[in-house]
């Protein structure tokens, strides 16, 4: 069985781009498309819990084949791993390049 969580859902001009694994573990980006619902806002990112999130918080993200690795502003190194049988990687980098068009150099593909 593959990978069935949406990776990308655009909804109300909100662009979100998720990833979960069978634990309920998750890292979810969120860029809004307009003005009306906060386009120069910036990039929310959040990971396992809303307690974690925060607007522009990460400074690098890299994306690897066993996962996704992120560092954030304060320094901190928070890491996602694909859940067996991850095959979504065109569908995540199609959606984390959308997140991130306005923000060269923050994301890298190492797969």
């Amino acid at each position: 069985m593959s990978y069935d969580h949406p990776i990308e859902v655009i909804e109300n001009d909100v662009l979100v781009v998720s990833v979960v694994d069978s634990d309920g573990n998750y890292f979810m980006w969120q860029k809004g498309l307009t003005e009306e619902v906060g386009s120069e806002d910036g990039i929310y990112f959040e990971f396992d819990d809303q307690i974690n999130g925060s607007h522009d918080q990460v400074s690098e993200c890299t994306v690897t084949n066993d996962g996704i690795h992120v560092l954030l502003s304060n320094g901190k190194l928070e890491h996602f791993y694909f859940p067996p049988k991850f095959d979504k990687f065109k569908e995540l980098r199609a959606g984390l390049n959308k997140i991130y068009a306005e923000h060269g150099g923050i994301i890298e593909f190492s797969i």
